[in-house]
């Protein structure tokens, strides 16, 4: 019925990192980063990107690699959690979960994927619905929205 690849993930080949907190390391404090940025150590401390660097439309995304443990929170474009965070993640973009990661806390995010035997301990909450429901309420000029198409019936239906 359901088919998932037996590959692990692929989240540390296949970016390029700009800021990585390597395994063995500690860090405490709140860490901003400027491009992806990859945790395979232990950071204290909240996870921010940098908003008002070159080519933060695109988004960043932060990744917390196996060996990494936060305890703290994740405000960034995209996230890939494969190893553990005791804190929430904020994510305007995508979010993955891998098999093995543990999330205790609350995740927002536009677009998640959980993977089979990952562990998400609070809630989810898609920031699409609050788009689609700003449709409903007559914001339908809003740029912000202008990737949002209202849905209706077709006729005879």
């Amino acid at each position: 019925m359901f088919e998932f690849s037996k590959k692990g993930p692929m989240a540390d080949t296949q970016l390029t990192y700009a800021s990585t907190i390597g395994s063995g390391s500690t860090v405490k404090g709140d860490f901003t980063h400027r491009g992806n940025m990859l945790l395979s150590g232990h950071l204290v401390g909240d996870i921010h990107q940098d908003e008002e660097s070159a080519g933060s439309n695109e988004g960043y995304t932060a990744v917390v690699g196996k060996s990494g443990f936060l305890e703290g929170n994740i405000h960034s474009a995209h996230a890939i959690i494969i190893g553990r965070i005791e804190g929430s993640v904020y994510a305007k973009g995508r979010v993955e979960i891998y098999p093995g990661a543990i999330v205790n806390g609350d995740v927002t995010y536009s677009q998640i994927n959980v993977h089979p035997d990952a562990k998400v301990n609070g809630n989810l909450k898609c920031l699409l619905s609050d788009l689609a429901d700003n449709l409903q309420d007559g914001h339908e000029n809003d740029q912000s929205l202008n990737n949002v198409l209202p849905m209706t019936k077709a006729d005879g239906y």
